[in-house]
């Protein structure tokens, strides 16, 4: 599965357009990546397609203070929409990133996650 297959999986899921399927993909990687160490980061991009491996690597982990952020709001102020439909982002991107990461990545990133941000990826 490339990554348009996981654009599409996400329109299908959501109903959500291609262009929005494709920011809240990427900001799901993107919020993920800048919460874990930078072995971990590694670790997490090599499992995906070329194209979010780009987002994955090309971030700087966020300060402490940045990774306690629940990640609804931070999708709320990043992407102006409201806490809903943020919900609906998060959680659709996340589905659709477990489909292509394996089980021991998945804890490993939630491991490295606040708890609200880590309760929140079940």
């Amino acid at each position: 599965m490339g990554y348009r297959d996981l654009i599409h999986t996400m329109q299908q899921k959501a109903g959500f357009s291609d262009a929005e399927a494709e920011e809240a993909l990427d900001l799901m990687v993107e919020s993920i990546a800048e919460r874990l160490e930078d072995d971990e980061r590694k670790d997490f991009a090599s499992q995906l397609p070329a194209e979010l491996q780009e987002v994955a690597l090309g971030i700087e982990m966020a300060d402490r203070e940045e990774r306690r952020e629940d990640l609804i709001h931070e999708f709320m102020e990043k992407e102006g929409i409201n806490e809903d439909h943020a919900k609906k982002q998060v959680m659709t991107a996340w589905e659709t990133l477990k489909s292509f990461i394996t089980e021991g990545q998945i804890r490993h990133i939630k491991a490295q996650m606040s708890a609200p941000a880590a309760d929140l990826l079940h």
